[in-house]
């Protein structure tokens, strides 16, 4: 072969390799601070990063609506294993970045949903699943669509093997399902709604008020999705939700 005919063999170029640099030491890093919530006991929860820029947009802009999704085992006072039964390792809390200061993330609550595990778990043979949904809207503006199911059980001595629910008793069900959510999650600010749900408050009032139309089981709010919100940010409501209130434990109890 002819010397220099080929011309897919290219010669190397005599300027040196550009030197790499971490990816990392680009990032600004920003705790996030969690919300002032009945359930939620710790007021952080790790880091989070975004890239810096010299583009004009501010390294603020690109957290804002950040979603973070956060096992609400680790939001107790003391970690719960995923090994614990308790519902709070089987549930993921979704908070959106709603404000940043002084390199520090003020989370609001955007969602909650059950694990796949704990999903898949609670789907049975033999028994009829009843499904309800209700769009809630708080005092805060705010409209969240809240999902619950249940589970029929067998009756003790039965001697069937089904617990098949009949078409009318799935509609008294599901509408008794719906007026439950509406009497306890309605006509509250966000703080409480929020507390409620993580208290398992509709879940308690579901097995008692359903017992007599069919006995369930694993009745359980299984998501809960952001649907409108305000047009502007409340910073004061931001705040607010990042600060004690003392009266917060009685309306809770009412």
């Amino acid at each position: 072969m002819a010397i220099d005919k080929n011309k897919r063999i290219s010669k190397k170029g005599k300027g040196g390799r550009k030197k790499k640099s971490d990816a990392f030491e680009k990032k600004a890093w920003f705790k996030l601070r969690m919300p002032r919530i009945t359930g939620i006991h710790q007021s952080t929860y790790g880091w989070t990063c975004a890239n810096k820029t010299a583009q004009g947009i501010t390294v603020e802009s690109r957290l804002y609506d950040r979603v973070c999704t956060i096992r609400c085992g680790d939001l107790t006072e003391k970690p719960l294993a995923d090994s614990n039964d308790d519902a709070k390792t089987s549930t993921n809390l979704k908070l959106r970045v709603a404000m940043t200061k002084e390199d520090e993330c003020f989370l609001d609550f955007h969602g909650m949903e059950l694990t796949r595990d704990k999903t898949c778990s609670l789907l049975r043979k033999w028994v009829t699943l009843v499904e309800a949904q209700t769009d809630i809207k708080t005092t805060d503006g705010f409209v969240f669509r809240v999902f619950a199911v249940a589970l029929t059980k067998r009756q003790d001595g039965q001697c069937k093997k089904s617990a098949y629910a009949k078409t009318s008793q799935v509609k008294k069900m599901r509408s008794k399902m719906v007026e439950i959510m509406n009497n306890i999650l309605g006509d509250k600010s966000t703080k409480f709604f929020v507390g409620k749900i993580l208290a398992d408050s509709c879940s308690k009032q579901f097995e008692s008020e359903l017992e007599w139309i069919f006995p369930v089981k694993d009745a359980v709010i299984k998501k809960v999705k952001l649907m409108k919100r305000p047009p502007r940010e409340d910073l004061h409501r931001i705040q607010e939700l990042h600060t004690d209130n003392a009266n917060e434990a009685e309306e809770m109890e009412d």
